[in-house]
């Protein structure tokens, strides 16, 4: 939805990412499989081999990038971890460590949870209403 903000070396890391906050519950669930995919195709990076970069890297990595590329980042990956309907204790320690470390206020990290959530039950909703007989 929002990567179209980020240049390739941002989008690369942020597929790092994207991985990483899959494996955080040490579930991989197809939900969170499929919005990964859908990732892969909206930066372009079909045949992008994960290089397996630490956090401390990839946080580094978004250290100069805008305010506006970290803000898509944490929304597009509490999508993530939002794929299967629940954010589980471990996956919002993960999203909010990582929304401090890039400079936002835990309220700010919530807020952009608390959007994600509320799209996706919206778009949920209005899935439901389209295929309603």
């Amino acid at each position: 939805m929002f990567l179209n903000l980020l240049n390739k070396k941002e989008s690369e890391n942020f597929l790092e990412l994207a991985y990483d906050a899959m494996e955080i519950n040490g579930v991989i669930k197809e939900s969170e499989e499929a919005i990964v995919e859908t990732y892969r195709k909206e930066t372009g990076l079909l045949d992008y081999q994960l290089k397996e970069k630490s956090l401390e890297e990839l946080i580094t990595s978004f250290q100069s990038s805008t305010k506006k590329v970290k803000r898509a980042v944490i929304i597009e990956l509490a999508g993530v971890l939002d794929a299967d309907e629940v954010v589980d204790e471990d996956e919002k320690k993960w999203i909010f460590k990582l929304g401090e470390d890039l400079g936002f206020r835990e309220a700010e990290i919530r807020k952009m949870l608390r959007w994600v959530q509320d799209f996706n039950d919206l778009l949920q909703e209005g899935y439901e209403y389209i295929n309603k007989k």
